[in-house]
C-alpha cells in the first residue's frame, strides 16, 4: 500500500491526463516476478543514478531478489547499443527498465530491443516517437501529466509511480536528491520541505548547500572525476541508509578535487567569456568533465542569460556543449538542436532550461557562427 502522506502528482486527477498509461506502467512493475531477469539501463548523472537506485531497490523488496544487471549509459552513444543487446541476450534478460534518457531518440535500436525484451522507459526528456511502439511503455510526463516535464525529474517520477505499489518512503531523500540535482524542485517544494523536517535536516533556499544537496554534488563530482566510478556511486547509494553515509564514503575525495577545478573555471568564466548581449559563451579545457556542473552553477547565477559552455575531447575529436537558461525565455534544447541539425554524427537537445550537444570538432567554427545567428532569431521571436 502506498504511504498515505507522500506527495504525488499522479494522485491528483487535475494533473493526470492519461491514467491508462499510468496503469500500464504500474502493471509492468507489478508483474515482475522472481523468475524474471531484470536489467536497468540508466543515465550517469545524479537523476539517472538516483532513479535507477529507487527502481532497483523496489524490485528487490517486491520480489525478494536483486536485479540481474544495472548498466550506466555509454556517454558517447547515449542509448541502447549492439553490445548491450548481446550482453542482455547472453544473460537471458527478460525485461528492461530504462531511467533518465530518451530511449526513443534512436528509434531503430529501440525497435531491435523491443522485439526481444519488454521495456519500461521512465524518463522526462523529449518524446521522439510519434506513435506507440509494441512492447514499449513510455512513462513520461509529456504523455500523462500537466506538470512541466523538465520539473518532473526521473527520480521523482520513479518514486511517485512505485509509491502507488508499495511504501518506499525511506527513499524520499534519494528522490529529493534527484529533484535538487536537476533543478526540478519548484513543483515539489512542500514535499521537499517535509522530507527535510522528517530527518531534522536544516532547510536552506540554496538547496545544494544542504545535507541532501551534498548527495547530488557528490554524485555529480564523482561522475565528472571518472565515469568508471558511476558503478561505485550506484552501489554506495543503494546501500546507504542516510545521506551522510553516502557523502562520507570514499567518494568524498573526488568531490574535493572537482570543487577546486570548478571554482577555477568559475573565476575564468568571469574574465574570459565571450559576451553577445545576454548570450555568454565560454570555452574550457579540463581533464575532468566539469562543463555540466559549471553550467548549472552559472545558470542559477545568471538566470536571465543564456550560458553556453564548450569543451573539446582531443582523443575522440569531438566537441561537447552544455547550455543553460534558467528563466526559459530561450529554449536551449531547441537552440542546440537547430544549430547542429546539419552536422553529421551529432546529437543534441534537452529541456528549455538545460540541454547538451556533441558533434565532430571540425564543425566548431561553424557551430559558433550558427549558434549566434539562431540565437538572434530566437530573441527576435520572443521580443
Amino acid at each position: 500500500m502506498a504511504h498515505p502522506n507522500y506527495s504525488c502528482a499522479i494522485h491528483n486527477p487535475m494533473t493526470t491526463t492519461n491514467p491508462k498509461l499510468v496503469e500500464q506502467a504500474l502493471d509492468f512493475l507489478r508483474n515482475i516476478t522472481k523468475k524474471d531477469k531484470i536489467a536497468i539501463v540508466h543515465d550517469t548523472d545524479p537523476d539517472g543514478i538516483c532513479s535507477a537506485v529507487i527502481v532497483a531497490k523496489f524490485i528487490e523488496r517486491y520480489r525478494g531478489k536483486k536485479i540481474e544487471i544495472h548498466m550506466p549509459l555509454n556517454r558517447k552513444m547515449h542509448g541502447f547499443t549492439d553490445d548491450m543487446f548481446t550482453q542482455f541476450k547472453q544473460a537471458n534478460i527478460t525485461k528492461i527498465i530504462t531511467t533518465d534518457f530518451p530511449a526513443g531518440e534512436h528509434k531503430e535500436m529501440l525497435q531491435k530491443f523491443s522485439k526481444k525484451f519488454p521495456i519500461l522507459v521512465i524518463d522526462h526528456h523529449r518524446v521522439y516517437l510519434d506513435k506507440p511502439m509494441d512492447n514499449v511503455i513510455l512513462y513520461n510526463p509529456h504523455l500523462f501529466s500537466t506538470i512541466e516535464p523538465a520539473r518532473y525529474c526521473t527520480g521523482k517520477l520513479a518514486y511517485d509511480l512505485i509509491s502507488q505499489i508499495t511504501n518506499i518512503s525511506d527513499l524520499d531523500w534519494v528522490a529529493a536528491t534527484a529533484s535538487i540535482a536537476d533543478i526540478a524542485h519548484q513543483p515539489w517544494m512542500h514535499w521537499i520541505k517535509q522530507t527535510f523536517e522528517k530527518y531534522n535536516y536544516e532547510f536552506k533556499e540554496e538547496l545544494f548547500k544542504t545535507t541532501i544537496g551534498d548527495v547530488a554534488i557528490t554524485i555529480s563530482s564523482t561522475e565528472v572525476y571518472d565515469e568508471k566510478l558511476v558503478n561505485d556511486c550506484f552501489n554506495l547509494l543503494y546501500d546507504a541508509k542516510t545521506p551522510q553515509e553516502f557523502t562520507n564514503s570514499k567518494l568524498k575525495k573526488y568531490r574535493e578535487i572537482i570543487d577546486k577545478e570548478i571554482y577555477k573555471h568559475l573565476d575564468n568564466f568571469e574574465k574570459n567569456a565571450e559576451r553577445y548581449n545576454d548570450l555568454l559563451i565560454y570555452s574550457l579545457e579540463s581533464k575532468y568533465r566539469v562543463k555540466s556542473p559549471i553550467a548549472t552553477i552559472l545558470g542559477q547565477k545568471y538566470k536571465n542569460k543564456t550560458i553556453i559552455l564548450i569543451s573539446e575531447n582531443k582523443e575522440t575529436k569531438t566537441i561537447s556543449v552544455s547550455a543553460r537558461r534558467s528563466d526559459k525565455k530561450i529554449d536551449t534544447g531547441k537552440l542546440l538542436e537547430t544549430t547542429i541539425k546539419n552536422f553529421k554524427d551529432s546529437t543534441g537537445g534537452g529541456h528549455p532550461a538545460a540541454s547538451a550537444a556533441i558533434f565532430p570538432a571540425k564543425y566548431l567554427g561553424e557551430f559558433k557562427q550558427l549558434l549566434i545567428k539562431e540565437y538572434q532569431n530566437e530573441k527576435t521571436k520572443t521580443t
